[in-house]
């Protein structure tokens, strides 16, 4: 990815919306997803923990502390991407640049809104995201989980190329918005969960605000199907749905369709939906636009059908950077006011 290119690029529609080139991927919102999902519920995910050789017992009380989700934001996404696609193209792994760049020298290029802290993850190895987060970083005593777990941030970007994670953490002016879901994925993959539960095919939505939702579900073709807490509290916590839905073999549009305690309404992505299931003939995992609610057209007019139907001619759609598991390493970086901390 060049970088006088991602420079160059505008800002999305809605919070949560992909941009033209793709950004955020699937898997880079997986990185904030599940980075949420730990901040909000830290003991909770003993299983991921127990394979990443460690426990709860090795965390501090300010990191057993449940912390708010993070916004992600689309700067240190791209801060995050850019390291994580240098490492993975040109062989090192390690904060600075791989031409020896220093990292906060090269986080200001993309992410210029610091109120003051800003920290750093990297990982090489892991097979997906959750593992990278909850089996890697969360067991680290070297910073990673401090990271993770700091109340000092408010935002974040991920990046996964290949199997080079990078998070890019701050405390700066939220200019993606501030809903209460602050990030959702879809996930096919079977996950077992400390308390016994057994999610598949899941989406999952981290929620934070001052009272648990009046509604969180997921809209897929227009079919609301309701979510429930997993983890955390009602009012800060990961909610999914994992009912099993036909049709596994199309491709599908989905949407989060949320309302506060207090009336306020919206989704997540803010204008867009997310695709999943059989997408080949699309290029990215994303499409404009969203389906009513009230099932695959609800109550929209023919004409406007058309022009919908019309309009998904010139879709282009899923693809996802490759997963590989190999040899696993772990570097954190912070700092303060501009000063390294240890």
């Amino acid at each position: 990815m060049e970088l006088s290119n991602l420079l160059l690029l505008s800002a999305v529609a809605g919070y949560g919306d992909v941009r033209e080139d793709g950004v955020p991927t699937a898997n880079d919102r997986a990185i904030v997803l599940w980075t949420n999902a730990a901040r909000v519920a830290p003991d909770a995910f003993g299983i991921d923990y127990t394979a990443g050789g460690c426990s709860t017992d090795d965390f501090s009380e300010d990191e057993l502390t449940a912390k708010p989700p993070l916004y992600i934001d689309l700067d240190l996404t791209d801060a995050a991407i850019y390291h994580s696609e240098d490492m993975s193209e040109n062989g090192c792994f390690q904060h600075e640049s791989c031409d020896g760049t220093d990292t906060w020298e090269r986080i200001a290029r993309f992410y210029t809104d610091s109120a003051g802290a800003m920290g750093e993850n990297i990982a090489m190895g892991y097979p997906d995201a959750r593992n990278a987060v909850l089996s890697g970083w969360m067991c680290s005593h070297d910073g990673h989980r401090a990271n993770i777990m700091s109340g000092g941030f408010n935002e974040m970007g991920g990046g996964q190329i290949g199997n080079y994670y990078t998070q890019d953490f701050a405390s700066g002016e939220l200019k993606e918005g501030d809903p209460p879901v602050r990030m959702a994925i879809e996930d096919s993959t079977s996950r077992s969960f400390t308390d016994g539960t057994d999610i598949g095919h899941g989406w999952y939505a981290d929620w934070g605000d001052d009272d648990a939702p009046a509604v969180i579900e997921v809209v897929r073709d227009g079919i609301e199907t309701p979510m429930t807490l997993l983890v955390g509290e009602p009012e800060q916590g990961l909610y999914v749905a994992d009912e099993p839905v036909a049709g596994e073999d199309a491709c599908h549009q989905w949407y989060i369709s949320w309302e506060t305690a207090g009336g306020e309404k919206g989704t997540f992505p803010g204008e867009g939906s997310f695709l999943e299931g059989e997408c080949d003939a699309y290029a990215l995992d994303w499409v404009q636009g969203q389906l009513p609610k009230g099932g695959l057209f609800g109550d929209v007019p023919e004409q406007k059908l058309k022009e919908m139907m019309l309009a998904d001619l010139d879709l282009v759609g899923c693809s996802t950077a490759p997963r590989s598991a190999g040899w696993l390493g772990l570097v954190a970086l912070g700092f303060l006011m501009g000063r390294r901390r240890a």
